[in-house]
């Protein structure tokens, strides 16, 4: 329905739009491209979240509903603030068109409509971007951290071996989703490549977003296959029945030293998680719903 293709121009960064987008007006398709950049930003921030939250369940208590929505709506400000700014940067098509095409003579832009940025250097063009760009390895950093954390937490508390099974469930679910976004640093390595010359070419500047766009793509796809209770609702509506398609039967355990097991098939969003402390003088068994 809608293509974005940033075409790096010296100073200016414009954007090449297609699709149904073309029909509603030169705003409507810079009004898209700035939303798609947004929810790319934003995943981003939700998935430190993420692991962040699953860290903390393990070290404390399961936090308040209002606790949570805090945190989402505090993730969510950063990537507010840089779709509104890419939005006030917007400036006039023709002189986008124009700057383009005077370092693009060869491109054919007639069928499209380019909307972007005439100066780069500008305060809320420059900040939207360095906030998609500058998070990303310090981010990435972050997660591995989070991840080995949780990973040693585990290993060094004394769990059920079906609860330490499901967090490993959820681990790896984790850790998979956090690979995925890896599409990003391909993205900004395209862009950068761009905008520094080094190659110009159509397709580097087409890769610029599809390299993003697979993170949305891929994302529920492994969320439904690691994570039994969307993988059972969605083989329902295909009408398939869970009880004959599952990979581990639900009454399995797993030792707790046990690391050639399925992590498949067993995790359950509503089990309860009952963790002792092996360092602790005293025995103290939290019972947590973590997603209740």
């Amino acid at each position: 329905m809608f293509c974005f293709r940033p075409i790096p121009s010296g100073l200016t960064l414009g954007v090449a739009s297609t699709g149904i987008c073309k029909y509603l007006g030169d705003w409507s398709c810079f009004f898209g491209y700035s939303l798609q950049l947004h929810f790319h930003c934003y995943s981003f921030h939700l998935l430190i979240l993420c692991f962040a939250f699953r860290y903390y369940v393990l070290l404390e208590r399961y936090p308040k509903p209002k606790q949570l929505l805090f945190l989402i709506c505090l993730f969510y400000f950063p990537s507010l603030f840089q779709a509104l700014f890419v939005l006030i940067d917007n400036n006039k098509p023709a002189d986008v068109r124009l700057l383009v095409q005077i370092h693009h003579p060869d491109y054919q832009l007639k069928d499209v409509i380019v909307n972007g940025h005439v100066d780069l250097r500008d305060f809320p063009c420059l900040f939207a971007y360095l906030l998609m760009l500058i998070p990303i390895i310090p981010g990435y950093m972050l997660i591995h951290v989070l991840r080995r954390k949780i990973r040693s937490k585990l290993r060094n508390a004394i769990l059920r071996p079906e609860i330490r099974e499901k967090h490993r469930q959820l681990t790896l679910a984790l850790t998979v989703q956090s690979c995925i976004p890896f599409a990003f640093i391909f993205s900004t390595i395209a862009f950068l490549i761009g905008q520094f010359k080094l190659i110009e070419s159509p397709i580097i500047e087409s890769s610029t977003l599809l390299f993003a766009v697979l993170v949305p793509v891929f994302n529920p796809i492994f969320a439904v296959a690691l994570i039994r209770p969307y993988r059972e609702a969605v083989m329902r509506a295909i009408g398939l029945d869970p009880k004959e398609w599952q990979f581990m039967p639900k009454d399995s355990s797993v030792a707790p030293g046990d690391t050639n097991s399925s992590m498949f098939g067993s995790f359950d969003n509503t089990s309860v998680a009952s963790v002792t402390s092996m360092t602790s003088k005293f025995t103290m068994t939290a019972e947590i719903n973590p997603f209740e």
